[in-house]
């Protein structure tokens, strides 16, 4: 199992890494960092999108089990929200995306290939069911909420505009229709597409690890311990009560897979949709820092259930 955590592991730091250490030396500054999360909000994301729901087997997903999964990012995202809004006083835009720092989980780049190594591809469907199901619910509604927020002082016509022309959201709808119609995409694109989107996750550790290198304080605070304790101990547990024992469907062997994404560390998609719609990162990004190292113990737990 260590073998394993370490194979995905320690590149996935090792590339934050490289990027707090080169904007120490400030080969790269926090411009930087905007651009490229600028490139990949509007390059890389999109066709991440359309790559990956154009190839997701979704006729195979346990719809049962998934129900029971989203049940528990919900109640996550809620409780995220509250607490930020209501305890410590943060805007609507940051809890929101505090909130979606623990409702979602780094699950492509972290939690995938560490399944795929311990159980097999083809005991891996729940995951990719999970990773799906994110893009189509969780990730689009935040980015509709994000829209809406960000132009809620601007004629009413703006906002539907800059819904329906957000990048990622047109990828979402793309990639859906690709695959509930079942299109066929020529080699050449979809050659294209696994490239151009296999670069977003990098892409954005490596501005992340610019963007704390400029932080003056990355210490945890009463913020970033309760949120850092909400996503590694409270979700694996609430997830496995309701995939246990009310929506587990008839496959028992995908609640390891399932419990394994939720005891996961949170995503870098909260960081990226701060980044672009200029909310501050100063507590989103030490969340992603303490949950990735918290993660080593509580995703070898969730992998042995």
């Amino acid at each position: 199992m260590l073998g394993h955590l370490s194979t995905a592991v320690f590149p996935i730091f090792a590339i934050g890494a490289l990027g707090f250490l080169l904007g120490k030396i400030r080969t790269f500054d926090v411009t930087a960092a905007f651009a490229i999360n600028k490139f990949v909000m509007l390059v890389c994301m999109p066709a991440l999108c359309i790559e990956f729901l154009a190839l997701a087997p979704i006729k195979h997903f346990d719809f049962l089990l998934l129900f029971g999964y989203f049940l528990s990012e919900i109640i996550l995202f809620l409780i995220g929200l509250f607490i930020s809004k209501y305890f410590f006083r943060l805007s609507n835009t940051e809890a929101i995306l505090i909130g979606l720092a623990l409702a979602l989980t780094n699950h492509v780049l972290f939690v995938l290939p560490i399944a795929n190594e311990i159980f097999g591809t083809s005991n891996t469907l729940t995951i990719v069911s999970i990773i799906t199901m994110d893009g189509l619910l969780i990730f689009s509604l935040t980015l509709i909420a994000m829209d809406i927020l960000s132009n809620s002082n601007r004629p009413f016509f703006v906002t539907i505009k800059a819904i329906i022309t957000n990048p990622p959201l047109i990828g979402i709808l793309v990639g859906l229709v690709i695959s509930l119609n079942n299109l066929e995409l020529p080699s050449g694109f979809l050659f294209f597409l696994e490239k151009m989107g296999g670069t977003a996750t990098p892409a954005l550790l490596f501005s992340l690890g610019i963007m704390l290198s400029y932080q003056d304080k990355i210490a945890p605070t009463k913020l970033i311990v309760s949120m850092t304790i909400i996503k590694l101990i409270l979700h694996p547990i609430l997830a496995w009560l309701l995939i246990a024992f009310l929506f587990g469907g008839s496959y028992p062997a995908n609640h390891s897979t399932a419990l394994m994404v939720a005891a996961a560390p949170s995503g870098v998609m909260a960081y990226m949709l701060a980044m672009n719609y200029n909310v501050t990162v100063d507590r989103i990004s030490p969340i992603i820092l303490y949950t990735s190292i918290g993660s080593l113990i509580t995703v070898s737990l969730a992998a042995t259930m």
